[in-house]
């Protein structure tokens, strides 16, 4: 799981984050609350821009920050990123919305 102020891992079984101290059951699962289908999605948290970066940080488990380093370090000495990142944008479909979870 992945802080929503920070973009940390969080440990599934603790309460709050580790890096920020935010709660961790507002910290939605990977893939959001809905069936992981194995689909690349555009994740609609946790997104700066168009939600690349998240969508291929939450699919392959990798560090949210880190993959926007590398994206931005690529757009930058490149330039290629940038066509590679509205590529993706448009090509990525968009994560499906997600019902709030029941409070009991």
């Amino acid at each position: 799981m992945f802080c929503t102020q920070c973009g940390n891992k969080v440990d599934p079984s603790s309460r709050f984050c580790t890096a920020c101290g935010a709660p961790a059951a507002a910290v939605p699962p990977p893939m959001g609350n809905y069936p992981n289908t194995g689909q690349l999605t555009r994740p609609r948290h946790n997104r700066m821009i168009a939600g690349v970066c998240a969508g291929f940080a939450l699919h392959y488990g990798w560090d949210l920050n880190l993959v926007r380093v590398l994206t931005a370090l690529m757009i930058v000495l490149t330039g290629v990123g940038a066509i590679a990142y509205i590529a993706a944008w448009v090509i990525i479909p968009e994560a499906p919305y997600a019902l709030p979870a029941k409070s009991t």
